[in-house]
């Protein structure tokens, strides 16, 4: 089977997104796309993406700083 993962510059892009001041308005739908199917949990975490990136983008970092993101938001989630 293919994997799910919707690819490191999507996740780039939301983390993007959830840092511009007009983007934060949907971050948190955002961040629960991140928590389905096909979202962080399906990284693999080979580091391919960024050795093969034209422009160079740092999408490891992106990655993580999503991984964080995704963990606070799982977590006043489930206090909610």
């Amino acid at each position: 089977d293919r994997s799910k993962f919707i690819g490191a510059f999507a996740m780039g892009q939301v983390q993007l997104f959830n840092k511009h001041p007009t983007g934060k308005m949907q971050k948190e739908d955002r961040l629960d796309g991140l928590l389905g199917e096909g979202g962080l949990a399906e990284c693999g975490n080979a580091q391919n993406c960024e050795a093969v990136c034209p422009k160079e983008i740092p999408l490891t970092r992106a990655i993580a700083e999503a991984g964080w993101d995704l963990t606070k938001h799982a977590v006043k989630k489930f206090f909610r």
